[in-house]
């Protein structure tokens, strides 16, 4: 996946997922990634990762410009791991579209 650019957005917000699910980060393969700006989503393309470990996966989102991760929950080292990287870590349980909107809402607190 090509990084979405900044000028379509403030923030990228990236949703593992599986079917219309949120998966917790260690399970997530396949990321809706959608480019917020202000309260709206302004684009989205689909990123699969093929990480090797945790700090692979953190890489991989590192260069697709990620600032955001929502997931239905978290391994304790892959939150600090996540934070440490400078991600923005949240939790939903329910749909992506829902989560990313919620976000955009203002709706989410982070961990």
């Amino acid at each position: 996946m090509s990084k979405i650019k900044r000028i379509y957005a403030s923030e990228i917000v990236a949703v593992p997922y599986t079917g219309s699910e949120i998966q917790n980060f260690e399970q997530g393969e396949a990321f809706w990634v959608y480019a917020v700006d202000g309260k709206k989503v302004v684009r989205t393309q689909i990123l699969s990762l093929y990480p090797k470990n945790l700090s692979d996966a953190i890489d991989q989102l590192t260069q697709c410009a990620v600032d955001v991760l929502i997931c239905r929950n978290y391994a304790t080292k892959a939150m600090l791991e996540l934070k440490k990287a400078g991600f923005k870590i949240y939790t939903f349980d329910g749909g992506a579209k829902a989560a990313v909107n919620a976000y955009a809402e203002g709706k989410l607190e982070s961990l």
